[in-house]
């Protein structure tokens, strides 16, 4: 009896395995599209800007210095509306709040075609960026509820690329737009692109609602057994990992986060920088017209996708996420500080330095967003990943608007993007310095032991 016994665990223990693969598997063939598909979209309402750009400056007479700041104004509601949003997503579920938040930003991105003045322009850039404020932190907390570390790595490489791929979606509709509807019906090119691109994501709204699961236990497509297997192991992996006590009240005071604010502010300087002005950078180097600039946008963003992702699922083969988010930045250093030197001489140069900047910065985000949850979970995390984002999306309103008004003082981008790699630099000290440096005080001050660095 004894021996049977012993025959038939591993077998039932097997049998669960594979049932609980077939649950992870059936789990991001229909969660991680959509959420794929709305980061690529809310990349696409935020970042179209740049592409418009190319025409709207001169339509509407903005200086350099308008458009940074308009740009940069997103992540000003970003920074005052991520935690409040992600707050809601506790109390009313993820399903209801990521379908609001993508449909609110889907509105307010159509708006962007009446724009006629600075102060509109201002206004619903603000307005976009509080709409979008608390998906991608509900995100994060929303695939910590689906996931197990090792996974999650993969997968969230994978979400995360969409801000990339974004930029072909762009590239692409903006550059066919801008060549060939420029004018039809008495409507600015710029205008009909900002229509165009915001109405998929009001659909997609519509469609997360219907779709999404507020989480494992509430998913009807799977059985009663994958469900509970899925939120065993998440509960397994979650006890395995050193974190901070779960009390919001300490998180204030507690120097990791406050570390890991900083070392994200650098990481999103550089894919500001990136982000808000390459059609700018595309055309200065001589890349042609509309379509053309278009066609290598989208052509760098799949390469620049295919490393993060190649990048990322070689990192999570190893617990030291931290030293490969430092060594993805590094390269978006060198990446930077050779674009500036090259993309006025060399198109091919620019071209590949650009693949590389945005492998980097992709996989630096990407690789970072592993680090927090070693520390945080819980009510923690719930309200700690919210605010390292909206801390850290500061950057994202000072650059643009720092880099264009050094454009319109200097004449030149230089030396905005040469800051912009600087300050990168500075996450790669506090990724392998700083944290370790934290994660030891916290350990000092902390009320119960168990805490490790990432």
């Amino acid at each position: 009896m004894n021996a049977l016994l012993e025959t038939e665990a591993p077998a039932a223990g097997a049998e669960s395995d594979l049932v609980l693969r077939d649950a992870y598997r059936a789990a991001e063939w229909r969660i991680m599209p959509i959420l794929f598909g709305l980061w690529l979209l809310a990349w696409v309402d935020r970042a179209n800007v740049s592409f418009a750009k190319l025409q709207m400056l001169s339509d509407l007479h903005f200086s350099e210095t308008v458009y940074g700041l308009g740009a940069g104004l997103f992540f000003l509601g970003y920074v005052v509306f991520g935690v409040p949003s992600s707050m809601v997503q506790q109390r009313v579920g993820a399903r209801s709040t990521i379908s609001a938040i993508a449909f609110g930003w889907g509105v307010t991105s159509v708006a962007m075609m009446f724009v006629k003045s600075a102060g509109m322009f201002y206004v619903l850039r603000f307005l976009l960026g509080a709409f979008e404020a608390g998906f991608y932190p509900g995100v994060i907390l929303y695939l910590n509820q689906w996931f197990p570390s090792k996974r999650r790595t993969r997968n969230f490489s994978i979400f995360h690329s969409a801000a990339i791929c974004s930029t072909v979606a762009v590239g692409l509709s903006g550059g066919f737009v801008l060549d060939h509807m420029s004018g039809q019906w008495g409507v600015a090119g710029w205008r009909w692109m900002f229509l165009i691109q915001a109405i998929p994501t009001v659909l997609m709204g519509c469609l997360a609602f219907v779709v999404l699961p507020d989480g494992p236990g509430t998913a009807r497509w799977l059985s009663a057994q994958q469900r509970r297997l899925i939120q065993d192991d998440v509960a397994r992996d979650v006890a395995g990992v050193a974190s901070t006590a779960s009390r919001s009240g300490s998180l204030l005071a507690n120097p990791v986060v406050w570390v890991l604010s900083a070392a994200y502010f650098c990481i999103l300087t550089a894919n500001a920088a990136l982000s808000f002005f390459i059609p700018t950078i595309l055309h200065e180097a001589g890349f042609g017209g509309y379509s053309a600039i278009g066609n290598a946008i989208a052509a760098i963003c799949v390469l620049g996708a295919l490393g993060n992702i190649a990048f990322s699922t070689f990192a999570s083969r190893y617990r030291d996420v931290r030293w490969h988010c430092a060594m993805a930045s590094l390269l978006s250093v060198a990446s930077l500080l050779v674009l500036v030197f090259v993309w006025h001489s060399s198109r091919q140069a620019t071209f590949i330095t650009l693949v590389l900047a945005l492998a980097g910065t992709g996989a630096g985000i990407s690789l970072f967003w592993q680090i927090p949850v070693r520390f945080l979970h819980g009510k923690a995390a719930a309200l700690g990943v919210p605010l390292i984002s909206s801390v850290a999306n500061v950057a994202g309103f000072l650059t643009p608007w720092l880099t264009g008004y050094v454009r319109d003082v200097s004449g030149s981008y230089t030396s905005g993007f040469v800051t912009a790699a600087v300050v990168q630099a500075l996450a790669v000290i506090i990724l392998t310095m700083g944290i370790p440096f934290a994660a030891r005080k916290q350990q000092a001050g902390a009320a119960t032991p168990g805490h490790e660095p990432a």
